[in-house]
């Protein structure tokens, strides 16, 4: 039996005192809704119904949904029940609706497949847990079989019933043709004059469909967030699911808490990843890499049983297999390193291509530049590549031994085995196996030193 998801994203999310709207805030790296979408775009069969309300072309179009995605617009909001009526007409006749909310994004798609199977038993299904503060949330009213009987909105329990720690998620699950026959059924008589998705219990409950709960462990399944600190929380949550997935995969991960994944982050079995790292966009770690504290990647590939040391910085990269990189190093612009190569503390590397077992061991700048293999770049070098109009190219052969404290001046080329002396500015093509000394010539001037 195929599942229809039911998304509900309409809200204005005015608490959180900005104008994006909720479903959209940024958590791990995407819109808080996304992580909910990916979730359900795993479990096989699966389509989704996202009703949206609150600057609807906005959510639509920041939003990624499989093709086969319904969306629809609710245009007043009154209360979960009537967002569920709006959706409905989307659902297969004969598949299990499972109603997920756009703020609550990191139930976890194990627990969505055991309410789906407890609702094909001709059941709903509903997603509680237990709060030891429960102030605003539903309360489970179970009867004397420990049955659930309803499920009571705080504006609407009694004191007694307010005591009741075990609370409602909002989450159920149902077959479309039982809720296709409650969902009318659905009034406003409460104080808030909503329709309340919660209703459907008692009216389950007198249809003489059995309603079951589904009680979570872990309740942080079911955060969501209302307030930017709730959102503060979230995020922190989120953080710990994906450094705890790291960590069950094979990977070690020195503190679980100071780890920031802004994205989607691979990494092989025997990698290390020290504490306060941060990781955007895409980024691919190989097997027994390890990452130093302190370090930022971004859209980069690292390839296994490569180092980076401390603060170092790699963005829209690649860097092969049994390199070591850092302290304090920098790559961006598509750069490309070869295997085991070796870039030291102060080093930058811009649109550039080093190659197999080439060392920038300290103080450098290569921008725009190609390196062959058994390159030696002597500290203190620099690739003059922009003359202030144009950017150019530096051509490196391999076994190029270049002094400290070298000018390389674009555009430019250094043959097989030649060689630069310390100081050197290099402005003209050097041949292969030639020395190449670009200094100026040195006056000893008696007398002088003392003025």
């Amino acid at each position: 039996m195929n599942p229809d998801f039911i998304v509900l994203a309409a809200g204005k999310g005015q608490r959180m005192l900005g104008a994006t709207p909720k479903v959209l805030l940024p958590l791990a790296g995407k819109p808080m809704a996304q992580h909910l979408l990916d979730t359900v775009a795993e479990i096989k069969g699966s389509r989704q119904i996202i009703v949206i309300g609150n600057q609807a072309k906005e959510v639509k179009k920041k939003l990624t949904a499989p093709k086969n995605t319904i969306w629809i617009k609710q245009r007043k909001q009154l209360g979960t029940g009537h967002a569920a009526k709006t959706a409905i007409l989307g659902t297969r006749s004969n598949s299990v609706v499972v109603v997920l909310y756009g703020d609550v994004p990191l139930v976890r798609s194990k627990t969505i497949k055991n309410l789906i199977k407890m609702a094909s038993m001709d059941s709903l299904a509903v997603l509680t847990f237990i709060k030891g503060n429960p102030k605003g949330y539903g309360r489970i009213i179970r009867g004397p079989r420990n049955q659930v009987e309803a499920i009571i909105e705080e504006k609407d329990a009694t004191q007694e019933q307010r005591k009741i720690k075990e609370v409602n998620s909002g989450i159920l699950a149902i077959k479309s043709k039982y809720l296709k026959k409650l969902l009318p059924q659905i009034k406003n008589k409460n104080v808030a004059k909503e329709y309340y998705l919660t209703d459907i219990v008692s009216l389950a409950k007198g249809s003489g469909i059995k309603v079951k709960a589904l009680l979570l462990e872990n309740s942080d399944e079911v955060l969501g967030a209302n307030t930017p600190m709730e959102l503060q929380e979230l995020e922190r949550n989120c953080q710990k699911n994906i450094a705890t997935r790291l960590v069950e995969s094979g990977v070690g991960v020195a503190d679980i808490l100071r780890i920031d994944v802004r994205g989607s982050l691979e990494a092989g079995k025997g990698s290390f990843i020290d504490v306060n790292n941060v990781f955007e966009g895409k980024v691919v770690l190989g097997k027994k890499v390890n990452i130093g504290p302190n370090c930022y990647l971004k859209d980069s590939t690292v390839g296994s049983g490569t180092i980076l040391l401390a603060n170092t910085f790699v963005e829209d990269s690649s860097v092969g297999e049994d390199c070591t990189i850092g302290p304090f190093t920098r790559l961006r612009g598509g750069t490309e390193l070869d295997n085991s190569s070796e870039l030291g503390n102060f080093v930058e590397v811009n649109r550039s291509k080093v190659g197999k077992d080439s060392k920038a061991k300290h103080l450098t700048y290569l921008g725009d530049a190609t390196l062959g293999q058994e390159v030696n770049i002597g500290a203190g070098t620099i690739t003059c590549n922009f003359d202030g109009e144009k950017k150019h190219k530096t051509k490196i052969a391999d076994k190029v031994f270049i002094g400290s404290n070298s000018s390389i001046v674009a555009p430019v080329s250094l043959g097989k085995k030649s060689y630069t002396g310390a100081g050197s500015v290099i402005t003209k093509n050097v041949p292969a196996e030639n020395l190449a000394i670009g200094r100026a010539r040195q006056n000893n001037m008696k007398g002088k030193g003392k003025k």
